[in-house]
């Protein structure tokens, strides 16, 4: 299915910009049909002359994979303002986006604008346009959705207020595409209906103080995307019903911090987070609602994502800082009280190896030709510190992958050794029975594990030494188990 969200966001990049010395709205409107052609892209309107350029049922096409999306808008206008042309989405209109894959499965998206206008200054005062948008209020809903001729049960609206910000190098050239937008406040509702179950899914939320950066640069082959999104006061919520029961998911967070790196090689990205506050309820939650609440959360994220010679790396961090869990949830896991609370940390740094081989499928037929995949050479553990419940582990830690038949990595026998340092365990155990979560015997039965697992040092401190070897051989604390 491909969603409204991504077909007027395809639309709204499809739309070409000019560049000129003396813009005048005959001009812009001229070098945006030719710079449409140039592309391989299509743009027409009937277009009126007055005190503005009109635009009415302004159609842009372009290609989208082996098909085409198309988006249709009952209106636009072009205005002369001084050296300037303004350019005018004036609201209530309908805007049509029509996705054809070129496989079948046509969807037909038609939207009804609200009555504040979207506007554009575009400036020319340097041979490379700049867009200086700006909107009050700016409102579209979804009046209707089909795929393959068939209705979708779906409602979807989005709000947006104080929306400012310019946009550069739309007109093509070797000038990165720069968005540069802030919003008072962004809200949206999606509802999608099964009219077969009577099931449904409502999904909303709500940012305030939104400020969005992105930066798209090079060409095919060699080329960059960096973004940025920034908001405060986020809230989102989705809930699930059925003839069953009914399942709902609140979150909110005080800051939220987003970040993409995007190269035709390597994607990084990056979360920073405050004040998370998650909660679960519903009918089919009879425990209550339960709620997990983080005083930050932090992760960043490298990843490979296309073929390169030799080793590649991939890099993931995560910290998590003062994490709680609800009344609810601790009543169902320690009802007298026994263990202590403090707010749980985490921390975690680890890099794997991976290097691009070519791989026969299992179903493959003799002659099939093999397919290039990234396989795990190594992992390393950098990074482990986890403290909840007044007890702490960490670790670190580093493994090789051996090969198996046809070059494969053999993920089963990896070759290496982790290192585990922890306090409070014993602690902690005697917590837990004194507040009946575990009986003696089980207690008992944990502790010879952790006797058989672990070697204990000065006080309540414990180490153990994993260590695997070639053909699956496992020591722990230099005893062999396998």
């Amino acid at each position: 299915m491909i969603s409204t969200r991504s077909l007027l966001l395809a639309t709204t990049m499809a739309l070409p910009v000019p560049a000129y010395a003396d813009l005048t709205p005959e001009t812009l409107w001229q070098d945006w049909q030719d710079r449409a052609a140039a592309a391989g892209r299509s743009l027409s309107a009937e277009v009126e002359q007055g005190a503005a350029l009109t635009l009415r049922g302004l159609t842009v096409t372009r290609p989208l994979g082996d098909g085409t999306v198309t988006a249709t808008f009952d209106r636009m206008d072009l205005t002369q303002a001084g050296p300037d042309v303004q350019v005018s989405l004036p609201g209530n209109q309908e805007i049509t986006v029509t996705a054809n894959p070129g496989e079948g499965g046509e969807s037909i998206a038609v939207f009804s604008l609200g009555d504040g206008p979207l506007t554009a200054l575009a400036k020319d005062a340097t041979g490379e346009p700049t867009y200086t948008l700006n909107a009050d209020t700016l409102t579209a809903t979804l009046l209707s959705l089909t795929q393959n001729g068939e209705e979708v049960d779906a409602d979807m609206r989005a709000d947006l207020s104080g929306l400012g910000g310019t946009v550069s190098g739309l007109s093509g050239g070797d000038a990165p595409l720069v968005a540069d937008l802030t919003a008072d406040a962004v809200a949206s509702e999606l509802i999608v209906r099964d009219p077969a179950t009577g099931g449904e899914v409502r999904n909303t939320a709500t940012q305030q103080n939104v400020a969005m950066r992105a930066e798209l640069s090079g060409s095919q082959g060699d080329w960059s995307m960096i973004a940025r999104l920034e908001s405060t006061d986020s809230t989102s919520v989705s809930l699930q019903s059925s003839p069953e029961g009914s399942f709902e998911t609140d979150s909110k967070q005080d800051t939220s911090r987003l970040a993409l790196t995007l190269t035709d090689l390597r994607a990084d990205y990056t979360a920073a987070l405050t004040g998370m506050v998650t909660t679960v309820s519903g009918s089919i939650v009879p425990m209550g609602p339960l709620s997990i609440v983080m005083g930050a959360a932090n992760l960043s994220l490298s990843l490979p994502t296309g073929p390169a010679d030799g080793i590649q790396t991939a890099r993931v961090a995560i910290d998590l800082k003062d994490a709680t869990m609800g009344d609810s949830i601790w009543a169902m896991l320690d009802p007298r009280g026994a263990l202590p609370r403090d707010p749980g940390q985490l921390s975690l740094t680890a890099e794997a190896d991976l290097e691009m081989i070519d791989v026969l499928a299992p179903t493959a037929l003799p002659g099939d030709e093999s397919v290039p995949s990234l396989a795990p050479r190594a992992v390393r553990i950098e990074t482990l510190a986890l403290d909840l419940a007044g007890a702490t582990l960490g670790g670190t830690g580093a493994f090789t992958i051996p090969e198996g038949p046809g070059g494969v990595p053999n993920i089963a026998e990896p070759i290496g050794a982790l290192d585990l340092q922890a306090t409070g365990l014993a602690g902690l155990l005697q917590q837990a029975i004194a507040g009946g979560i575990v009986s003696a015997q089980q207690a008992m039965g944990a502790q010879m594990m952790l006797g058989m697992f672990a070697v204990q040092g000065n006080g309540d401190t414990f180490t153990s030494k994993v260590e695997t070897g070639a053909g699956g051989t496992l020591f722990v604390n230099g005893n062999q188990l396998r």
